[in-house]
């Protein structure tokens, strides 16, 4: 009678360790590659969401702007490096031919005074968006303003926000005196609103401000970001960017 073999030869332990390294070779390259879609699908999850929150702050200043600045006008805010025009190297900017929108948004209170010091409720303010390189933001902010260190997308814009009251304006009848910023809101610094913007430079039909007559405004928005040696592109390079169209409601109310 035979007897019954208990113990593993050494082809045997050999083809069963083989075996397993390659399951488990594959179980990680299958993991390695569902964490890495995992996280890029986060990350541009991640950047639809601040683009499309970023629309929305937008429009809904554009909604209740009591005058939207058309193409062709020269704008000034002398706030400087977070307001400078780091495209034109230039402390101008152009609505239409550079990435700039402009409005006026009326008093919160219109009955109250617009004094400096004292209330600020009755003023007019101004409200610009605008948008420059990553890098030149990161060059002009203090250390605790600066984003995360990011140098792969540094090429990549920000959109910007300032505002400035303004103090001794009042509309005229007419509404023919309406001041254009030329310089006099000095001190004054711009806000990030959103970084990770696609460059305008990019593609030739990607404008992100478009301003039409009468306080019609389109926003378009793409994001871009390189992750982990993957370029994102948010919406995809095949679709439109996000767009909205928004119109100023209250544009010159008042005016006869």
């Amino acid at each position: 009678m035979k007897r019954s073999r208990l113990a593993f030869t050494l082809i045997e332990v050999l083809i069963t360790l083989l075996i397993l390294g390659v399951l488990g070779a594959a179980f990680v390259q299958i993991f390695g590659t569902t964490m890495h879609a995992t996280g890029r699908i986060n990350a541009e999850n991640r950047l639809l969401s601040e683009a499309q929150i970023a629309e929305q702050i937008i429009a809904s200043k554009v909604m209740v702007a009591w005058y939207v600045y058309p193409a062709g006008t020269d704008l000034k805010f002398n706030g400087g490096a977070t307001v400078y025009n780091a495209l034109a190297d230039s402390s101008h900017w152009v609505v239409g031919s550079d990435p700039v929108l402009a409005m006026i948004l009326p008093p919160e209170n219109p009955q109250d005074v617009c004094f400096a010091g004292l209330s600020t409720d009755g003023c007019y303010q101004l409200l610009a968006y605008y948008a420059f390189p990553r890098s030149h933001y990161q060059a002009s902010v203090s250390d605790s303003q600066k984003l995360q260190d990011d140098p792969r997308n540094d090429d990549t814009w920000v959109i910007m926000e300032f505002r400035a009251n303004m103090y001794g304006f009042e509309p005229d009848d007419t509404c023919s005196n309406i001041p254009v910023p030329n310089g006099e809101y000095t001190g004054r610094s711009g806000r990030l609103l959103i970084e990770y913007v696609q460059p305008e430079t990019e593609s030739p039909t990607y404008k992100i401000f478009s301003v039409q007559p009468q306080g019609q405004v389109e926003l378009r928005l793409r994001t871009r970001k390189v992750v982990a040696g993957t370029t994102l592109r948010v919406p995809g390079a095949s679709r439109p960017p996000l767009t909205l169209d928004v119109r100023a409601r209250n544009f010159l109310v008042g005016c006869q």
